[in-house]
């Protein structure tokens, strides 16, 4: 069956994706509506939502009481930190332990060697900072590794972020009081009530459509049709399929990750995983608006970072359904036909279309999943995944995506109101020289982690042995390597020898510091605005809910990204394509 007009497939997903993020955001601001001190009410046809908490609220009161957790024991900015570091620390050591002495641990059906001590480090840190970079195939782990490490921390890693948005919430919903929450309470209800229940629904989706589940063999052998024998990697795959992209994760356990039908079976399957990448990020930002009490203002930020999620996306399709120029070639009078686009390393059962939404979904959240290869891609789609790295992968993750789209927001707030002679301030707070140094820490993160490394990689012969391709694409393969790094992201170009132990220590320092940095201070910033007085907005106040300021916050978000990163982007897939290799 041919695959609809590629206009139809994107409005289609568009459309979907819309009306999702507005139903799972009302989800999501009912499950930490008190965790964020606000006053919001789910609308009269979702009010059955509040039947399940007969069933969620006895899981949470067993995890405190086994676990020792007083949730009414709240935590100021300073403490929130704490906990953030210290639960994050018995993650990561958790995962180094598993992944270097997994030779040893039971369920290694296929006798897989336990990873390198480089490799290890950049791996537990991937895991633990929720970037999920591999520097290795995922057949090289055991199903033990893949269950009870890696497939843990892909729940944890995104609870971390999930617990901190009620905190933020709280340094505008608070009226000069410093406490911010309970850390462990807002985790134990990220889990129970947001992740695991969604993960468990989309797995049960794959499994309908042939995605494998098991964890009782490593490997099922195969005769081929040229009757030879196979041996492929299975395991479970479902589960760590649906966490792995709710939960904004990214990896897998087949090399070629969601382009193997065992994580990624049909198109069907492959639409609902795509959706799962935007709904879980974009429906915190909606859900934002609901906990300070103006969901006009949370669709109006939906609004701006939808608008370039679905341009940069446009790019992407426009560049991946037009001609390779590179398999432009005539041999013996043989053609390679490219009349539906560029085919090159994607799956027939997706097409162009799908995989170019995919792989913008990919880089416009943290998410590392792919079904096709990014390097293979036109310059033209090459440059949309780059540029929405560059806007710090535009909604970002779950739960910290929240924080890092704010930081753009209150920046945008802070410009405006000076532009029109106002006092700055924001949802009631103002916004004084102490938050705005924060702001611009948490902004200048993604450069200074990005461009000092990259300096040094294009000049550091070992680093520059690791590229695959000379000229335009090989400096997009390492700038791209430490976006995803930089960026949480985890995604990869591919083509680059990245399992050095080079790349194993400056990506594997680059993820660590790139979520914790941002973390910290922008809790700092909810700590010092939650011990501010709340004041009434005026008439002269500046207005976030209009479309004005939607425009200024998009221009300030592109301006900020390609003012920064232009030059990285000449050198890369600007340059490619200015000459001819579009």
């Amino acid at each position: 069956m041919a695959s609809p007009p590629p206009i139809i497939e994107y409005a289609v997903f568009f459309a979907l994706a819309a009306v999702l993020i507005l139903l799972v955001g009302e989800y999501l601001a009912w499950v930490y509506r008190d965790q964020a001190n606000s006053d919001h009410e789910l609308p009269r046809l979702l009010t059955g939502i509040q039947r399940l908490d007969s069933v969620f609220t006895p899981i949470e009161n067993g995890i405190y009481r086994l676990t020792g957790i007083e949730p009414s024991r709240e935590m100021t900015w300073k403490g929130q930190v704490k906990a953030v570091l210290v639960f994050n620390a018995f993650i990561w050591a958790l995962l180094y332990v598993v992944l270097y002495f997994q030779n040893g641990l039971p369920m290694n059906f296929v006798d897989v060697a336990g990873q390198s001590w480089d490799l290890a480090y950049h791996t537990a840190s991937s895991f633990t900072s929720n970037t999920n970079q591999q520097h290795y195939s995922g057949e090289n782990l055991s199903i033990f590794t893949h269950t009870f490490g890696i497939g843990i921390a892909m729940f944890l890693t995104p609870a971390t972020g999930l617990a901190l948005m009620p905190a933020f919430a709280r340094a505008f919903t608070n009226d000069e009081n410093p406490r911010l929450g309970n850390f462990y309470e807002n985790v134990v209800r990220g889990l129970v009530r947001f992740l695991l229940p969604f993960s468990f629904l989309i797995a049960l989706i794959l499994m309908a459509e042939g995605s494998v589940q098991t964890i009782t063999s490593g490997q099922l052998t195969v005769e081929t049709f040229t009757m030879g024998v196979q041996n492929i990697r299975i395991g479970p795959h479902a589960g760590i399929e649906a966490i792995k992209m709710f939960g904004t994760n990214g990896g897998g356990i087949n090399g070629a990750n969601a382009a193997t039908a065992f994580e990624n079976p049909t198109p069907l399957s492959n639409l609902v995983l795509t959706l799962a990448m935007p709904v879980s990020t974009f429906c915190a930002i909606y859900a934002w608006g609901a906990w300070v009490g103006n969901r006009s203002h949370g669709i109006a930020l939906v609004a701006a970072f939808f608008i370039i999620y679905a341009a940069l996306t446009g790019v992407a399709v426009v560049g991946e359904t037009g001609p390779n120029v590179a398999m432009e070639v005539q041999e013996n009078g043989l053609t390679v036909d490219q009349t539906i686009g560029n085919m090159e390393s994607k799956e027939t059962r997706f097409g162009p279309t799908a995989s170019a939404i995919w792989g913008l979904s990919t880089t416009g959240t943290t998410n590392g999943g792919v079904n096709s290869m990014h390097n293979s891609w036109t310059a033209l789609g090459g440059f949309s995944l780059l540029f929405a790295f560059a806007t710090n992968n535009i909604s970002n993750g779950v739960g910290t995506g929240l924080l890092n789209v704010l930081m753009f927001v209150i920046l945008t707030a802070f410009i405006g109101a000076l532009m029109i002679g106002r006092r700055p301030q924001y949802l009631g707070k103002k916004l004084e020289w102490e938050e705005m140094r924060y702001v611009f820490v948490a902004i200048l993160v993604l450069p200074i982690l990005v461009l000092i490394p990259l300096a040094h990689a294009v000049i550091y012969q070992p680093a520059v042995d690791a590229f695959a391709n000379p000229g335009f694409r090989g400096f997009a393969e390492v700038l791209y390597e430490f976006f995803s790094a930089s960026a949480n992201n985890g995604s990869g170009f591919e083509g680059l020898a990245d399992n050095t132990v080079y790349y194993n220590l400056v990506d594997g320092t680059q993820v660590l510091l790139a979520r914790y940095v941002p973390i910290t201070v922008q809790l700092a910033i909810a700590g010092l605005l939650a011990n501010k007085r709340i004041s009434p907005e005026s008439r002269g106040s500046l207005d976030t809910s209009t479309p004005a300021f939607v425009g200024l916050l998009i221009g300030v978000v592109i301006i900020v990204s390609a003012l920064v990163f232009l030059p990285a982007l000449v050198f890369g897939p600007i340059g490619e394509l200015l000459s001819g290799g579009i």
